[in-house]
């Protein structure tokens, strides 16, 4: 490292480089499958002029990705419908792209595996409905396990992977969704990106908003009309309590004292989501009719 360079390490394996008076955020991969791939997905979008991505930095280590830190970047809000709309219309560029590219040609890329991920998911769930039991009660765990496996049996009848193959990018939480200063949608992190159907990734999508818009799909549609266009396939990927199993299993690889923490944060929306699902199961077969 030169003399004008310095290091600020920010999370395990990524740091924060200023040189020469610039920053530049600094990722080493432990994998060099992932890395090769997050490094062809760059190639290729840059190469059709997407312009919801962050410009990529030569490296001699194939293992490190270099970007320009985005100073004054902000991670979206979903509960604010201009990052709803924007973050929506970046992910709809993000999946069009299939008619420029084909996805599906990568060395890299391996298809979106929902069904075996869900299912695992409620394998793992099952484990620990007990140690649930102490936070939430024996009632809300079944009404968990309940939701998820009734949806997971209408999920496995309808959905269809094979059609409308595009990329996706994997991961759609706010935190790899930035809005820059100058108003543009960015997505970071395409670690997980895979291949898949669009509709798979907006299900997740709007996965992540519902909670933030007290679950009335009816209203997200509304607002978004092109959500209108999902086809049951889709859809009724939003039956099934994605968000609460995965915070739950998130919950118990915790340490004590972040358990404490998080508990006040996830039984509330435990709570919340709960209250809310019998009427979103409602809209959501309503909107499938």
């Amino acid at each position: 490292m030169g003399q004008k360079e310095k290091l600020r390490k920010i999370k395990d394996n990524v740091w924060k480089l200023e040189r020469d008076g610039k920053f530049f955020s600094v990722k080493k991969y432990r994998s060099m499958a992932t890395a090769m791939k997050v490094q062809s997905i760059h190639n290729a979008l840059s190469s059709v002029s997407y312009p919801n991505i962050v410009p990529v930095e030569s490296a001699e280590d194939d293992l490190i990705f270099i970007q320009p830190w985005l100073e004054g970047s902000k991670a979206v809000n979903f509960k604010k419908r201009a990052d709803r709309t924007d973050s929506l219309a970046a992910l709809h560029a993000l999946h069009d792209t299939k008619e420029r590219i084909d996805w599906h040609t990568s060395t890299y890329l391996h298809p979106y595996p929902l069904l075996a991920k869900w299912e695992e998911r409620i394998v793992r769930f099952r484990e620990i409905m007990g140690a649930c039991e102490v936070y939430i009660g024996k009632g809300r765990v079944e009404e968990i396990m309940f939701y998820a496996l009734h949806a997971f049996s209408l999920v496995k009848k309808n959905y269809k992977d094979s059609l409308d193959g595009t990329l996706l990018h994997g991961d759609v939480v706010h935190h790899n969704i930035l809005r820059g200063p100058d108003g543009l949608i960015r997505f970071i992190d395409f670690d997980l990106a895979s291949t898949g159907p669009a509709g798979t990734e907006i299900a997740l999508w709007i996965h992540r908003v519902l909670p933030q818009i007290e679950y009335d799909i009816e209203f997200l549609m509304d607002e978004q009309p092109s959500l209108k266009k999902l086809d049951l396939s889709s859809s009724t990927l939003l039956l099934f309590p994605n968000e609460l199993l995965r915070e739950w299993l998130h919950f118990f690889t915790l340490s004590a004292t972040s358990k404490e923490k998080q508990a006040k944060l996830l039984i509330p929306f435990t709570e919340s989501a709960l209250l809310h699902w019998p009427k979103l199961w409602y809209d959501v077969e309503r909107l499938n009719k």
